[in-house]
C-alpha cells in the first residue's frame, strides 16, 4: 500500500515540477529555517539536521525566531541562501498562507499551514511557494504506526476526542474528526464553524466530518468514551473556569472503569517533559499513551520528503533512531534545569 509520504510527495507536483529535474542538485549547501516565537525549546532542529545527515546532504536547519512575518521572506527571498523550503509554526501558521503562492488542499481544509515548499511552474519555470500542513501526518501516522494488538475493532464504533481549541486542534479535527472539548467555548465554535464552512474557491475541500461541542460536565457523563484521543492544551494547572471544565470532562471521559472503554491517547505536550499529569493519569486508567515527541518526529519526515524530494529508507530504524534522540535529550535539558 503507498505509504501517505509518497502520497503527499506525488500530490505535491501537481502545484509544479521538481527542483531537480534539471541540472540542479542536492549537493550545495541550504539552510532552511523555522519561523516561530518562541521557539528556543524546539526539537526540530536536532530531528531535522540528522535526517539530512542520515542523507549526507549539506544543508541545515535553523531556528529563526521572530514574530515577523517579513523575516523569513528575506530568507525565501535571498537566492545565497539556496532556500528550497521552510517551517512555519506558531504564531505563524494561519498568517503566512497569504504569504505563498498556493495551497495545498488540507492546508486549506485546515486553515493552517506548518510547511513551505517550492515547486518549479510548468509553464513559467518561475519557482513557487507552495504551503501545506504535515501536522496531520504526524498525528495519523502516531495512531496508525502502534502495536496492532494495541488497537481494537470497536474503535470504528466509537467517537474520537480533541481536547484543546489551538492550532495543533485544527489538524488533529482533520485527523480523527466527530467529538471536541476546549477550554473555551468560543474557541470551539470558532472550528467548528471554520470545519463546517461550504466549500469553496478559497476554503477547499468540504469538510464531511461530524463536530460536536462539549462543554458540560452532566453531557461528558452521557456520552460513550472515545477511542482516539489528541491533547493539544499546555500541560498547566487549570486556573480559569474554562480550564476546570475541560480538566474535569477530560477525565470524566478518560477515568471510567469499564476496560471497554478505554483507548489510544496522542499527548502533544511534551515540553519540558515528555510524560505530563493527562499523561500519567490515562495510563493508570488503561490506555494506551503515545507521546507528541512521535507526532513531531512524524511530521517532521513528511516535511522532509517535500524538501528533499526522496522519500526515507530504512524508516522504522530512523523514527527508532529519532526516538531516541529526543528522549535523551529531553532528558538532558530536564536535568540542567534542575541543577
Amino acid at each position: 500500500m503507498t505509504s501517505d509520504l509518497a502520497i503527499a510527495l506525488r500530490e505535491s507536483y501537481e502545484h509544479g515540477s521538481s527542483l531537480f529535474d534539471d541540472s540542479a542538485t542536492r549537493d550545495i549547501e541550504t539552510r532552511i529555517p523555522l519561523l516561530g516565537y518562541p521557539i528556543h525549546h524546539s526539537m526540530a532542529p536536532l530531528v531535522h539536521n540528522y535526517l539530512f545527515k542520515s542523507k549526507n546532504l549539506p544543508w541545515q536547519y535553523y531556528l529563526l525566531e521572530s514574530e515577523e512575518p517579513s523575516d523569513l521572506l528575506k530568507v525565501l527571498d535571498n537566492s545565497s541562501e539556496h532556500c528550497i523550503g521552510a517551517a512555519v509554526t506558531m504564531p505563524h501558521k494561519v498568517t503566512f498562507m497569504s504569504h505563498v503562492d498556493e495551497i495545498t488542499s488540507s492546508g486549506k481544509v485546515i486553515g493552517a499551514i506548518n510547511t513551505v515548499f517550492l515547486r518549479r511552474d510548468k509553464a513559467t519555470g518561475k519557482t513557487r511557494r507552495i504551503g501545506t500542513n504535515t501536522d496531520t501526518i504526524g498525528i495519523s501516522r502516531s495512531f496508525s504506526t502502534i502495536a496492532p494488538s494495541l488497537t481494537s475493532p470497536e474503535a470504528i464504533n466509537r467517537p474520537a476526542l480533541v481536547v484543546g481549541g489551538g492550532g495543533a486542534s485544527r489538524s488533529a479535527i482533520y485527523a480523527l474528526h466527530y467529538l471536541m472539548v476546549s477550554r473555551l467555548k468560543s474557541e470551539t465554535d470558532e472550528l467548528i464553524a471554520w470545519f463546517n464552512r461550504g466549500a469553496s474557491s478559497t476554503s477547499g475541500a468540504q469538510f464531511k466530518g461530524k463536530l460536536r461541542p462539549l462543554h458540560s460536565l452532566e453531557q461528558a457523563t452521557t456520552l460513550p468514551a472515545p477511542y482516539y484521543v489528541v491533547s493539544a492544551i499546555p500541560d498547566f494547572p487549570p486556573q480559569t473556569d474554562g480550564e476546570r471544565l475541560s480538566f474535569a470532562i477530560t477525565r470524566e471521559l478518560l477515568g471510567r472503569e469499564n476496560a471497554l472503554e478505554k483507548g489510544v491517547l496522542l499527548e502533544m505536550c511534551y515540553h519540558p517533559n515528555i510524560r505530563t499529569s493527562l499523561y500519567d493519569y490515562a495510563e493508570k486508567k488503561g490506555w494506551h499513551v503515545i507521546p507528541g515527541t512521535e507526532a513531531m518526529i512524524w511530521q517532521a519526515l513528511a516535511q522532509q520528503v517535500l524538501w528533499i524530494e526522496d522519500e526515507l529508507i530504512n524508516e522504522e530504524s530512523i523514527i527508532e533512531d529519532l526516538k531516541r534522540i529526543v528522549r535523551d535529550e529531553i532528558s538532558r535539558r530536564a536535568a540542567n534545569a534542575e541543577k
